[in-house]
């Protein structure tokens, strides 16, 4: 994409308004958890923020994907995840606290994981027009600017006015949802032509990434101990990342229209993955979880 009004102000303001409803959906007790529960929490970072990366990596060395693709591939496996997964975990009947903790934690280590992963990424696919000294430092001040800073406003919000917080829920996720739906649909119009072209290529890619994080997500908590609901939760958590992020970092910070194309065909797919798993989960768990853990 070219550099334009769109890219240089519209996505990065529209992601931070994005971020600010995700805050409001936030209380200091989601962090809070850490110390109450704390081995499914830290189980779930690790599968998040270690092995998915490690997936990311493996997936596109496997299938000897072109530097720009191995790096959108990477990009999108180092973000954190977002809205989707708890709204997943909710139809799902998962741990609701688990999940909205997961995800409060991943979107503020946001502005650390995206620059060392992509600064690695960029270290082992860098060729061409990609050889560039990737900025980390510059990358980790953008980053927190569109996630970390506006998710700390979005829970000053809830704290200051808790009534605005709470009905602001259902505009701002029809906000986030009709916004990712045109910012995917530009995208696959603009790159029709690249799409057709390499899609059997990357499709697969990104699908094996996002179905072998669903199964690690699963396994490693189940091998760890952890009960049948919580591990589906951490699966949850793990699978379904934030594209939303991996398009803005993509079209804005990096510059890149080819590095938002598995991000967008992305959240489409993992729509249907990840409704399909809630779908399981909720007839095999008919009894809701709690609403919340002690804090």
């Amino acid at each position: 994409m070219q550099e334009s009004i769109i890219s240089s102000v519209i996505l990065p303001l529209a992601i931070a308004i994005i971020m600010v409803t995700l805050g409001m959906t936030l209380t200091v007790a989601d962090f809070r958890r850490i110390f109450v529960q704390p081995k499914p929490i830290f189980i779930g970072l690790f599968c998040q923020m270690i092995l998915l990366p490690l997936l990311g990596f493996a997936v596109a060395g496997i299938f000897g994907l072109t530097a720009v693709y191995a790096i959108s591939l990477i990009l999108l496996a180092v973000s954190p995840d977002g809205a989707t997964s708890n709204l997943i975990i909710h139809a799902g009947d998962g741990d609701r606290a688990l999940g909205i903790t997961l995800t409060a934690i991943t979107n503020m280590l946001a502005f650390l994981t995206i620059p060392f992963g992509l600064g690695i990424a960029y270290s082992l696919y860098g060729t061409g027009a990609l050889d560039i000294d990737f900025p980390v430092v510059d990358t980790m001040i953008q980053v927190a600017v569109i996630t970390l800073i506006p998710t700390l406003i979005g829970m000053g919000i809830r704290q200051w006015k808790p009534e605005f917080a709470e009905n602001s829920k259902r505009w701002s996720k029809t906000f986030a949802t009709v916004f990712l739906f045109l910012v995917i649909l530009a995208l696959v119009v603009q790159n029709w032509d690249v799409i057709v072209r390499d899609g059997p290529r990357f499709a697969p890619a990104f699908i094996i990434l996002n179905i072998a994080s669903l199964i690690v997500g699963y396994y490693v908590p189940k091998f760890l101990g952890i009960d049948y609901v919580q591990s589906m939760t951490i699966a949850i958590e793990t699978g379904l990342q934030n594209s939303t992020v991996s398009i803005t970092v993509a079209l804005t910070l990096l510059n890149n229209n080819e590095m938002a194309i598995i991000p967008g065909l992305y959240a489409i797919w993992m729509y249907v993955t990840g409704f399909g798993l809630a779908y399981f989960m909720a007839r095999r768990n008919p009894t809701p979880a709690a609403e919340s853990s002690p804090a």
